[in-house]
């Protein structure tokens, strides 16, 4: 049975326009006679045990701990403040670490807690130094206490200083701290001591002898113990995760939804989840009793100035969690750096994360959630849809340009523009993830010519990254947005964007069947040079679906459009080569791959050149093979090593998987066999990043016959085993013959 936790109360005593009144007990009225709440100080030796079902803070309980407990000394921060988002373990984590502390016996001259209320609505709750001076000592067991409040912090210091010198250090725990003026006065001179405060806001760098340690939210698995512990029910791991995820890892959402699902015995883990799924509901679902996580989070809210409220509800709308200093000055419609100065003032209030990469920033989706309720609140439609327009119109008009320099160097630059490809690169990597979302926001807000042309812009970078999730569904929604505005060139335009994506799928039956519509429609527009490009890609579906000759009838007509001499002709050549090189033809496939060579490099076409160079160096490797001449092995390798360095230009994944493995054979055959494993094995990596099965089977074959033409046989066996299991869905009959025969052999 736990003894009540004492506590120490502040006696009468008035200051500046307060008034007391004294009946009995200490009553406190404000000026605009509110009763006024005391302060309470703790004891800490009267905590109390350490209660089960603290997850997933090791790292942070050890950092804490291991500084608490340091001896005296120069190079150790004696204030340690623990920041952080409302409702993320502030407040549990410190007291944790007390207690650790405490049970050591390492504070022998004391330990107190209070509870400073910085975040209360009304400022009159904030609790102040002089306020505490007196309980404090009463706490840390000092009898006698002069009776004149401006003696009493001298007292305090005094008090402090003297334990110091005794080798009796003390330990003050300072929660919910909003302003540094509440704690300031209360550090104690001493190295000796030990001070512990958790607040909201960065407040670390206006205290001396501070350190912050900024909280986060938890791990997938100390989200998924926190909901069962709180839960006290069973509950399968996949169930815990998705709950976590609606959660966002948030300590407070999870114990919320720990209690709900405690409270409700026939309420299970994914009915719940589909509660909490629709999001205009979640903040609904995610409260408990008297606790919300709206409220947790009003809190902070309310502390801001009218314009950074407004920036907060602006920032709420980007199309996902993660945004740049470019789209929140959009959103807010103000310079860089008035923008700025916003996202830094959220930072330090704990609304906003520092993202991925310098200038970035994420907003946690609980937060977000917030953010867009009081943005419905209290901006008009009006000022949200022209916020978000002026967002994705950028994105359109910057993905428009940087999708141009992954196969042709763009004729001019635009104001939103990149000056070089690595510029058009890294943006395009930074943003992926809010230009896929832009797409669906431009759909909903019925913005149709901003849909389409970030949907056939952004599609480019994706397909590269092997992103083909999300361009697939993206195109959809282009193609649906064509529809809608009558815009029939975009809609051909995303036709033949799904076959080039299917094609890169191996779903070669769909690929076909998009490109025939493309080149259909483009035909009936008029469109002759979009008409003869889909044909292109026509013609690589069908050689990888039928084979070379069926290949030949698209590619004749595209050439026929534009002219074999024609310089849009280069893809076209670069498709008869790969055609003529698959059909035993190596010299002519290496004249014809050579001119279209020539072509990119003139264009500025990098990710064509990439591919033309991959199966240049491959048909010249071919060539060397069929001759059994290593001759022109060292010529191979070089175009080869072009490719990757061109693949690596425009992030092309899957064609720098694939040109690591030619460049593999052509190691292998040159005798290199430390570097042509090393080839396999990075292919086989990208492969196996980007889920691709059939690259998977062709390089996890070619380690297995390299090593066991190596010798390496117990090795080599079970590889290829692997890599006939790999390939069985996939039609690749010579391919599988090789693997078998070479498996055969070794048996």
């Amino acid at each position: 049975m736990n003894t009540p936790e004492p506590s120490v109360t502040l006696g009468a005593q008035a200051s500046d326009r307060a008034r007391v009144y004294q009946a009995g007990r200490d009553l406190y009225v404000n000026a605009n006679d509110t009763p006024f709440v005391p302060p309470v100080v703790i004891p800490l030796n009267h905590l109390g045990s350490m209660e089960l079902g603290f997850f997933g803070r090791d790292t942070e309980v050890k950092e804490l701990l291991a500084q608490l407990q340091a001896p005296p000394n120069e190079d150790i921060d004696s204030v340690l403040v623990v920041t952080g988002l409302g409702g993320i373990g502030k407040t549990e984590l410190a007291t944790r670490v007390v207690r650790l502390a405490l049970k050591q016996d390492g504070f022998p001259g004391g330990a107190i807690a209070v509870d400073f209320r910085g975040y209360e609505a009304s400022s009159d709750l904030h609790v102040y130094p002089h306020q505490l001076y007196s309980p404090a000592l009463k706490a840390l067991g000092v009898n006698e206490i002069d009776p004149i409040p401006e003696n009493q912090g001298p007292q305090f210091h005094a008090e402090l200083d003297r334990r110091a010198e005794n080798g009796l250090p003390v330990l003050l725990l300072l929660d919910n701290v909003s302003d540094p003026k509440q704690v300031l006065s209360l550090i104690p001179r001493s190295i000796t001591h030990r001070v512990v405060i958790t607040s909201r806001n960065s407040i670390a760098p206006l205290l001396p002898g501070a350190t912050n340690l900024r909280l986060r939210v938890l791990s997938d698995e100390g989200a998924a113990e926190l909901i069962q512990s709180k839960s006290k029910r069973e509950f399968s791991l996949s169930d815990l995760f998705d709950l976590a995820s609606l959660c966002d890892r948030l300590p407070l959402a999870l114990s919320i939804t720990g209690a709900v699902l405690a409270s409700d015995p026939d309420l299970s883990a994914v009915e719940f989840a589909d509660e909490l799924m629709k999001e205009e509901e979640r903040l609904e679902g995610l409260q408990h009793e008297n606790i919300a996580v709206r409220a947790a989070f009003q809190l902070s809210y309310a502390r801001l100035s009218a314009f950074d409220a407004q920036a907060f509800r602006r920032i709420a709308l980007t199309p996902s969690n993660d945004l740049s200093i470019d789209s929140a000055a959009l959103l807010l419609d103000v310079q860089h750096l008035k923008a700025k100065r916003a996202l830094r003032i959220l930072l330090n209030s704990h609304l906003l994360e520092s993202g991925n990469a310098p200038g970035r920033w994420i907003m946690h989706d609980l937060v977000r959630l917030y953010a867009r309720e009081q943005a419905e609140r209290f901006d008009s439609r009006e000022a949200r849809h022209a916020a978000q327009v002026r967002l994705l119109d950028y994105f359109a008009r910057r993905s428009s340009h940087a999708s141009e320099w992954i196969n042709q160097r763009p004729a001019k630059q635009p104001a939103e523009g990149f000056l070089n490809r690595p510029a058009a690169m890294e943006w395009f990597a930074a943003e992926a993830s809010s230009l896929v979302a832009s797409v669906k926001v431009a759909a909903d807000l019925d913005e149709n010519d901003i849909t389409t042309d970030l949907a056939v812009s952004v599609v480019t970078y994706l397909d590269n990254v092997a992103d083909f999730t999300s361009c697939l569904s993206i195109l959809f929604l282009g193609v649906e947005a064509g529809k809608r505005s009558g815009n029939d060139l975009s809609v051909a335009a995303n036709y033949n964007n799904l076959g080039i994506v299917y094609t890169s799928m191996r779903r070669f039956r769909d690929a076909v069947r998009w490109l025939n519509k493309a080149v259909a429609l483009f035909h009936s527009l008029g469109d002759r040079d979009q008409e003869a490009r889909s044909l292109v890609n026509l013609s690589g579906a069908l050689r990888m679906l039928l084979g070379v000759e069926a290949s030949m009838e698209p590619l004749e007509r595209a050439m026929r459009l534009r002219g074999e001499n024609s310089e849009n002709s280069g893809f076209a050549l670069t498709n008869l080569g790969i055609s003529l090189r698959e059909s035993g033809h190596f010299q002519k496939a290496e004249t014809v791959l050579r001119r279209a060579l020539e072509m990119h490099r003139r264009k500025g076409s990098r990710n064509a050149e990439a591919s033309t160079l991959t199966h240049l160096g491959t048909a010249i490797m071919q060539s060397a093979e069929n001759e059994r001449s290593a001759r022109r092995l060292p010529e191979a390798v070089q175009h080869l090593e072009g490719a990757l360095v061109a693949y690596r230009d425009v992030r092309d994944r899957s064609g720098e998987a694939m040109a690591l493995l030619n460049y593999g054979n052509a190691l292998h055959l040159s005798s290199d066999r430390q570097k042509a494993l090393e080839a396999y094995r990075a292919s086989l990596q990208i492969f196996r990043s980007t889920e691709d099965t059939h690259g998977q089977g062709l390089a996890t074959g070619a380690i297995g016959m390299a090593l066991a033409t190596y010798g390496d046989v117990d090795v080599a066996r079970p590889l290829l085993d692997e890599a006939l299991r790999l390939l069985a869905q996939f039609r690749e009959p010579d391919k599988k013959r090789v693997i078998a025969n070479c498996l055969k052999s070794l048996k």
